[in-house]
This record gives structure tokens, sequence and C-alpha cells, in this order.
């Protein structure tokens, strides 16, 4: 893989001298997982490889990368361009500049947390201000359908689901949508390269035509934001979408049931504590003083 690797950066100008990789498997070692490769010194390259289960993962996530950042233009400087792609064997594979992730220590994790979270939180708002457009009703419709399905009776997803629904059908809601990562949560957030603030990864189930402060409550629920600084954080984007209070739970119960019907691997059982974990913590970020 090294020797392959090497000479395709090589011929592309992009290294002098053959790379090292070592394996890095981020997904633990499973069937279904892709396989990572990490080379070491000052420019240091990410390689990552489809399973054999899987083959495309790799190609697909790539593609969408690559159309979010075309939508985006100088917003999209957090998604990272590939160095290389191509096929190895049967699985597809990607090249890519290496990213610090961020500190695991207690200390350096809580700078990093400071540091970190005000431009995602920034770049979430601006993302909804200049790309946020009028849709129709289907996908809300299909969306919570599925999450109807899915959830479990008498949760905290349930009872909004059924809230959600009326509030679809009574004409006083406005349909958005806006780009979304789909995954924001601190384990896809990296440390960026200037302009880019910070890098964001895994965009597989990413949508250009997504739902509204999902990713908002996403990055807000695995950064610890309190209920009173996620409530600042959904004024301002109430203000970009130009929607209601009660809009944002039917947004936000438009994602989960978007995932819902696309759980993939994805127990059904940690589906329905995340959905009930989002719809909670926008409960009461909504009502904070």
């Amino acid at each position: 893989m090294s020797r392959f690797v090497g000479e395709r950066l090589m011929a592309k100008g992009l290294l002098r001298a053959p790379v090292e990789l070592r394996r890095y498997s981020q997904g633990g070692e499973d069937a279904d997982s892709k396989l990572v490769f990490l080379t070491a010194g000052r420019h240091a390259l990410v390689v990552t490889v489809s399973p054999t289960l899987f083959p495309g993962i790799v190609a697909e996530e790539c593609l969408k990368a690559a159309q979010m950042r075309s939508l985006l233009g100088e917003l999209g400087a957090p998604v990272l361009e590939p160095l290389d792609t191509g096929r190895v064997l049967t699985s597809t594979y990607a090249v890519l500049p290496y990213r610090r992730p961020l500190a695991k220590s207690r200390g350096l994790r809580w700078l990093d947390r400071r540091r970190i979270v005000r431009h995602v939180l920034g770049w979430l708002l601006q993302v909804a201000r200049r790309h946020c457009v009028a849709c129709d009703l289907s996908p809300y419709e299909a969306a919570l359908q599925a999450l109807r399905r899915t959830a479990a009776t008498g949760s905290p997803t349930a009872a909004g689901a059924a809230t959600a629904e009326a509030h679809l059908t009574s004409g006083r809601f406005i349909p958005r949508s806006v780009p979304m990562h789909g995954d924001l949560w601190k384990g896809n957030v990296l440390h960026g390269v200037p302009p880019a603030r910070f890098t964001l990864v895994d965009w597989r189930g990413s949508a250009l035509q997504g739902f509204p402060v999902f990713d908002l409550v996403r990055a807000a629920q695995s950064f610890g934001l309190s209920p009173k600084a996620l409530h600042r954080e959904l004024q301002l984007h109430r203000a970009a979408l130009g929607c209601q209070v009660e809009d944002l739970m039917v947004y936000l119960l438009g994602a989960l049931g978007h995932y819902a019907a696309r759980l993939g691997q994805m127990r059904p059982s940690l589906f329905r504590t995340m959905a009930d974990d989002c719809v909670m913590l926008l409960s009461r970020a909504v009502t904070a003083a």
C-alpha cells in the first residue's frame, strides 16, 4: 500500500520520496469498517480504503464532500479536498492531508473546545444565512412518516413527531432546507489549516438540501453546550431562517426522520436514544431564559 500510494503521489508531483504508511483502524476491526493508514512527518497524510463488504464507501464520501465544497464556495474551506482518489484491488480509496484531532487530555480538551466550538457555531450560522432556501412540504412529510415507524411508543421523539405533524398541516409551517453535514459531533471535527479554522470529516451522510438546526443541535449535544447557550444560537438561526419557534422542532424531527429511513448499519436502539436526546435538548433550549 505504501509503495502504491507513494508512486501515485510522486507521479502527480505531490511527493518527492516514497511514503511509509502505518495501519490505523479508526473504526475498529469490523468487516464493514474503513481501513485508515497514516504517514508521519511534516506533511502527514491519511489514506482511507473502503471495506471489502462496501467497496464504494470512500468514493461515495469523496463525491459528497466535493458536491458540498462546490455548493458552499468560500464556506467550503472546512471540507478537505483529496490529494488522490482511485481504486486499489476492488476497493475505492482516498489520500487526504492530515489534520490534527482535538486534544484528549482534560486541560487541552477544554481549550480546544473553547477555540473550536465558536468557529463551528459561527460557520453553521453563515451556512444558514447564505444557503437557506424555501422547499416544499414533501421531504418533511416523508421524514415524519419514517420517524413514526422508528420511534418508540411514548418516547419524546414519538410525542414530538405527533405535534410536528399537526403543525405541518396547520398552514403556518415554513419549510426550509439548508446544506447539512448530518453527523456533526466532536469526533468529526479536526483542527484546520488557514483559512479554515477547523476541518469537518465524514460527509457520507450529508445532504445538499438538508434540514435546518440538526447540525447545530448535534454539535451542541457533543460539545456540551448548555440549553441557555443553545437558546442564543437558535435565536440567531431563527433570524437567518425567517422561521417561527414552532418550526424549529419540525426541522429537527425532519432530519431525524430522514436518517430513520437510512439507518444502514446503525442499530435502531442507538438511533432512538440519539433522537430522544436531541429532542429533549432542543425542548430545553427553546424554553431557556
